[in-house]
């Protein structure tokens, strides 16, 4: 009973384990003399500071200096059991992050106890404030300037309307009275849309219906919390002339960040911004082609896909020899992971980490296979040999997961590998290990780290940091690479990129319920 209790406690420790490192929010911990000893991959985000390079330094040393005293009067209150709750400290930046400035977190301890009660060690639970503090620190700074700057006459001040959060108008600045003819007092305190932009017996008559309907639209969805958005927005002044300017629509908020309205420019429709809104209709023309082309590939493809999957089937009812039907079922695994590929429209999905995964019966070797013959063309161009490094316990195993997604993330890792291999270099290595972890009553957890080594210097660091740090600018030839990364955090997994003195390795560290071992009946 007692060994039962020691591997429920286990089992317990690890899901904790597991709990903080996919944690949403940044938590570290230290033991009792203050060194780091947890590290969550938030913390590390934000930071900018790896779990490996964190792991075993003193946490003073990742605080800011004004902050300093701070955590240490509330690592000292923590030892002695006194968890003190909604602490705000700063932690440096490091790396590509360091420019960003400070991480404002709002902590709260958490006292690590042994069994006989005794703090060794503090958990803290942190808040990222950061972008709530520089918007009030914002707020704080213009406030002072702002009946100024909206009620200013001079020329360069551009027509300004700031409505509530209920839609009504709270200013009508000295040039938005110049542009539509409508004094301010005749503005305020009435419905933006409906009493002073409407279609029938309003002040302001807009260009038509759908202008009215994307204008509701445009302030609704700053008002929920958008940042900014803009409209071509037409209108008739007071004295009935016709006015076409670009609106800028802005949330407002107060000093504890809650949205209290909109805040709006008119930037009236000179040549040269007629130009630039010439040039984004032109963008957004040619967006909507590449859309188009991207639908046709896609509805063409399909039906040499289809084709290849009838013959498939036709060969599969055939009399054929088993090394024939293993290359007969590693072609299905591509064609399969193909489709899987080709029905991908939300991307958005995969970036945001909340993508469904089918959970079928799989063979890891066949898969593997799947992997290893997706690389062997450039392989054979590069001159660069493939080793295969599992053991025939791996190749024999079969698990509950997605295959496919699987396959898509290790061929991306293992190409990407071939391609920087230079042929003097010989070959680039994939090799898995295996633990399986016993959970429950007849369950199994098999542990499976990828790893793919390549010789040094490897992929170039900026493709890299880009497949761990996604912006607008990502390459194409790292998207792949970003979106494996992604898939592989969705089924629960890690993706790490170790540089050596010799070699480069992409390590992938994921896991899967056994399904069976060893013999399998079909």
């Amino acid at each position: 009973m007692r060994i039962q209790g020691v591997d429920e406690l286990r089992i317990v420790t690890n899901e904790m384990v597991r709990l903080i490192e996919t944690a949403t929010v940044p938590i570290l911990a230290v033991d009792s003399s203050g060194v780091i000893n947890g590290w969550n991959t938030r913390a590390a985000e934000l930071t900018g500071l790896g779990v490996d390079q964190a792991l075993g330094i003193p946490l003073i040393d990742v605080v800011e200096e004004d902050s300093v005293a701070v955590a240490k009067n509330m690592l000292y209150l923590a030892m002695q059991g006194k968890e003190e709750r909604n602490v705000e400290i700063k932690l440096k930046t490091f790396g590509q992050r360091e420019e960003s400035g400070p991480v404002i977190l709002v902590v709260n301890a958490c006292s690590s106890r042994d069994l006989k009660e005794h703090v060794v060690g503090v958990c803290f639970v942190s808040q990222d404030m950061t972008g709530q503090k520089m918007v009030m620190d914002k707020f704080t700074r213009i406030q002072g300037d702002y009946n100024a700057i909206v009620r200013n006459p001079n020329p360069l001040i551009p027509p300004i309307f700031i409505i509530d959060e209920y839609g009504s108008c709270l200013e009508w600045n000295p040039a938005m009275e110049q542009l539509s003819g409508l004094k301010r007092e005749e503005a305020i305190d009435k419905m933006l849309v409906g009493e002073v932009f409407g279609l029938n017996n309003v002040n302001c008559r807009v260009k038509d219906h759908d202008t009215l309907t994307k204008l509701r639209i445009v302030l609704n969805c700053v008002i929920a919390g958008q940042e900014t958005s803009q409209l071509l927005f037409g209108f008739y002044d007071f004295h009935g002339k016709y006015i076409e300017a670009l609106l800028s629509a802005n949330k407002r908020t107060d000093g504890e960040g809650k949205i209290k309205g909109a805040l709006c420019f008119l930037h009236v429709a000179r040549p040269e911004l007629q130009q630039a809104l010439q040039v984004q209709r032109i963008s957004e023309k040619a967006a909507v082609n590449r859309l188009k082309e991207l639908a046709y590939i896609r509805q063409e493809v399909r039906s040499p896909l289809n084709g290849i999957a009838f013959m498939g089937g036709l060969m599969e009812a055939s009399d054929l020899t088993e090394v024939q039907r293993r290359l007969l079922r590693t072609s299905v695994l591509c064609r399969e992971q193909l489709t899987k590929i080709l029905n991908d429209m939300d991307l958005e999905s995969i970036e945001e980490c909340y993508h469904d995964m089918n959970m079928v019966e799989f063979n890891l070797g066949e898969a593997l296979e799947a992997v290893v013959s997706q690389g062997m063309t450039i392989s054979k161009e590069r001159n660069v040999q493939i080793i295969r490094d599992w053991s025939t316990e791996v190749s024999s195993m079969y698990l509950y997961g997605d295959n496919l997604r699987l396959q898509q993330a290790l061929s991306d890792f293992l190409v990407n590998s071939l391609q920087f291999t230079s042929p003097s270099e010989g070959s680039v290595a994939l090799k898995v290990i295996s633990r399986k972890e016993r959970i429950g009553t007849g369950v199994h957890i098999i542990h499976l780290e990828f790893r793919i080594a390549h010789s040094a210097p490897g992929i170039p660091e900026a493709l890299i940091q880009q497949m761990f740090h996604h912006n607008h600018d990502i390459s194409r030839e790292v998207l792949g690479l970003y979106i494996s990364q992604k898939l592989v955090k969705i089924m629960s997994g890690t993706v790490q990129y170790l540089r050596e003195a010799e070699k480069s390795s992409f390590i992938v560290l994921v896991e899967f319920p056994l399904a069976h071992h060893g013999d399998h009946r079909n």
